[in-house]
């Protein structure tokens, strides 16, 4: 058995840290933890929460996640060679391993991050950090993309953002560090305060306010409020990068104006701006920065602008002329599972299925519809999670504005099934709705109605795992080519 505590289906995750030293004396101090056994002088090399990627004299921190405990896997990783681990329950068995060190602490989870704080305590990197209830990642990677190649850099991973994420990014960091960007997403007020308390934020980057997390945040009002949370821990000589064109972001500024400020937006009113924005639809999008600087990014949806535009005012902070910052962006690739183009024989496919709300859900059906198609227009939608009491008004609110240029709307989820009601009660001309709740169904079903010149959007939230169709389709078209 082997302990996967956070699985976010990228290449680039964080399982195994490569870190300075610690001493265990100092982890004890750093989580007011309780030293079971062990020497105090023990030096800490590396920290692990996944026993599959734990090595000889590692510590083993025992997170106890949503779907498993780490505890469980402490005889595994004790035999696999870990020097020392942090533990929750003194009633793991230890007898037999007279040599291993052992802190208990009240919540190992906590640990994680006391000792990312202390640990981040040591080093002066410049910290960068993003929020927003969308854009994070590609924002955070378009950052990554311009600043690295003059600057030692350590970029989170996937969306490392949340309290393991957050943390085992910062233990990444060493004295040569010159730059750190982290992404910021908790689900609760006071969350992202945490993280910020052990990050120490610099720059502090809001992409927008949307209707994300609503099943713990209630209101809209209540997500900007926690967002805000990241202007209140940027220090007085730190900067704020907002999203002009956002009015709760706006009015979340007003209450921070001792703050150094820099706007973006499509506007003239924002320090960074696009203007003259030409959209090429699955090309991507061209546009002048400040009516100067063309830049062309080679993915596809107006919204991706704003990205980049939070990714310059970041890069300008960081004094990188323009001449540097544009041909980083038009060399930018995003990650995977956002809106990634797959040519399927004849059949082209839309990969949006990273995460899904309200708002990117639209705008991924607004970018879609302006694509030129000789055939039809398919959509899968899944459910969008965590949207508590609106959620079956914010899911018929998807299928009312559901474009015209749709042939077939496919639904897979037990809330997803409130969208095909909204396209069927305002009488949305489609060729075709059907309702699924399995991802087999839906696979079936598209083979069945899929036809050369064909394009498709798959999008929906991050537990959903609609990649498993786009794998799927994969498979199915490579397998007919064969025959």
């Amino acid at each position: 058995m082997q302990c996967l505590l956070y699985d976010y289906s990228d290449k680039r995750k964080i399982t195994q840290i490569i870190m300075e030293p610690l001493k265990i004396s100092d982890i004890v101090k750093a989580t007011k933890g309780k030293l079971i056994q062990g020497q105090k002088k023990l030096q800490v090399l590396n920290i692990s929460i996944d026993s599959r990627t734990l090595k000889v004299g590692d510590m083993f921190i025992a997170i106890k996640g949503k779907l498993t405990n780490g505890h469980t896997y402490v005889p595994e990783v004790l035999q696999k060679g870990a020097s020392s681990i942090i533990v929750e329950d003194e009633r793991v068995e230890f007898e037999q391993w007279k040599t291993i060190s052992i802190i208990k602490v009240e919540n190992t989870t906590r640990a994680l991050g006391d000792i990312a704080r202390y640990y981040r305590s040591k080093f002066s990197p410049k910290v960068i950090a993003i929020t927003g209830s969308n854009g994070k990642t590609t924002t955070k990677e378009m950052i990554d993309q311009i600043l690295k190649t003059k600057h030692n850099t350590v970029t989170a991973p996937a969306s490392y953002n949340n309290d393991i994420g957050v943390p085992l990014t910062i233990l990444q960091i060493n004295n040569e560090t010159g730059i750190l960007v982290l992404e910021m997403e908790m689900n609760e007020l006071g969350g992202i305060r945490r993280l910020c308390d052990i990050a120490q934020p610099d720059i502090g980057v809001i992409t927008n306010i949307g209707d994300t997390h609503l099943e713990f945040l209630y209101t809209r009002d209540n997500v900007a409020q926690e967002k805000s949370e990241l202007l209140e821990a940027i220090h007085n000589k730190g900067t704020a990068i907002l999203n002009a064109d956002d009015s709760a972001i706006i009015e979340m500024w007003e209450r921070y104006k001792f703050k150094k400020v820099v706007l973006f937006g499509i506007d003239k009113f924002a320090n960074i701006y696009a203007n003259k924005i030409v959209n090429l639809n699955e090309q991507g999008t061209e546009f002048l920065v400040c009516n100067k600087y063309k830049c062309r990014l080679n993915i596809p949806g107006v919204f991706n602008i704003y990205n980049a535009l939070a990714a310059i005012s970041v890069a300008r902070e960081m004094n990188c002329p323009f001449e540097e910052i544009i041909p980083a962006l038009e060399a930018f690739k995003p990650a995977l599972m956002r809106m990634q183009k797959i040519e399927m024989g004849k059949i082209t496919l839309f990969n949006d299925s990273f995460n899904a709300n309200p708002q990117s859900v639209m705008a991924a059906l607004e970018t879609f519809d302006k694509f030129e198609c000789s055939g039809k227009k398919v959509v899968v939608l899944g459910d969008m999670l965590e949207l508590g009491h609106r959620s079956n008004e914010l899911h018929q609110n998807i299928g009312k504005n559901i474009p015209d240029s749709i042939s077939i709307l496919i639904t897979v989820g037990k809330q997803a099934k409130q969208i095909a009601e909204g396209a069927k009660t305002f009488n949305k001309k489609l060729d075709g709705i059907f309702v699924f709740d399995r991802i087999q169904e839906v696979t079936d079903k598209l083979v069945d109605i899929l036809a050369n010149n064909d394009k498709i959007l798959i999008k929906g939230s991050r537990l959903m795992k609609l990649e498993e169709i786009v794998n799927k389709l994969r498979e199915h078209y490579k397998d007919a080519d064969k025959r």
